[in-house]
């Protein structure tokens, strides 16, 4: 299984030149490289290819900020579901990842 642990706040650029020493890309990009991966992911950025899911498919597990009690949340399909699924592609509307 081949994961990456990245900053919301990174670049998709800089995610491609950290990837690309160990053979590695993303599965999936959008036209625009220099938006940061939090946005990315949660606006469901996609290619053009026709098979290809979102990238936010492509993640795994989130730390998000939310305004709740619990503050810090991280979050997997596992451990969150639904709640999981949404906040991957929820526009910032669950929480600051």
């Amino acid at each position: 299984e081949m994961t990456v642990t990245v900053q919301a706040g990174a670049r998709v650029s800089q995610v491609l030149d950290a990837l690309r020493p160990h053979g590695l890309t993303l599965p999936n990009l959008a036209s625009i490289a220099e938006q940061q991966i939090g946005g990315f992911v949660s606006v469901g950025a996609h290619g053009t290819g026709a098979l290809i899911p979102p990238c936010d498919e492509f993640v795994t597990a989130l730390t998000i900020v939310t305004p709740s009690e619990n503050g810090v949340v991280k979050m997997t399909d596992a451990t969150h579901g639904q709640l999981f699924r949404l906040a991957r592609l929820g526009l910032g509307g669950v929480g600051i990842l």
